[in-house]
């Protein structure tokens, strides 16, 4: 019987959520995480914390879709389509792709890999607590790494810094008793 009750106040908490958006109207909105913070306990008694936390993230992002459906428009055609740009094989951009793809690959992955390690390690946890949190710490930092060296102009400057913040992590490892 919670689950029924979970069920109705997850669709009533999207309800009061899109009625906020389509009226712009900030108290639904408030209504309707209220509410959907209510069906989330509900869910988690009735299912379990474990299964009631999926419930209650997973029911409202699937019953979303009919609402952006009821909601979709077409939009006319642009009057000046852009053209794509020609494919360039030069041997500046050819090699400026590869220095790129060799940076990120090879230097800014080793840079990502010692700066995790080296965090990790000053962690308070267990080794197994530590390399838990690098696992989900290491594809982050390295994707936050990549995008500072791509959106940057000084990529030197940009590898230089990341190169001495790893070798900083260096000594971490080597003398921090495991």
């Amino acid at each position: 019987m919670l689950s029924v009750a979970a069920s109705g106040l997850s669709l009533a908490a999207l309800a009061a959520v899109y009625k906020s958006w389509r009226g712009q109207a900030s108290t639904y909105l408030y209504v309707g995480l209220a509410v959907w913070l209510a069906s989330s306990v509900c869910w988690s008694y009735a299912q379990g914390w474990e299964f009631g936390v999926l419930y209650a993230l997973c029911i409202p992002a699937l019953l979303v879709w009919p609402f952006i459906a009821l909601n979709q428009t077409q939009l006319p055609k642009p009057k000046n389509n852009p053209q794509p740009r020609s494919v360039d094989f030069s041997r500046k951009t050819l090699l400026g792709n590869t220095a790129n793809y060799v940076v990120i690959l090879v230097v800014l992955l080793a840079v990502s890999v010692f700066l995790t390690l080296g965090i990790c390690a000053l962690l308070p946890f267990s080794i197994a607590g530590q390399l838990a949190t690098g696992t989900v710490f290491l594809p982050v930092l390295w994707g936050m790494i990549v995008y500072h060296y791509l959106a940057t102009v000084h990529k030197f400057k940009v590898v230089g810094a990341y190169t001495v913040l790893a070798g900083l992590c260096v000594p971490v490892l080597t003398f921090m008793p495991m």
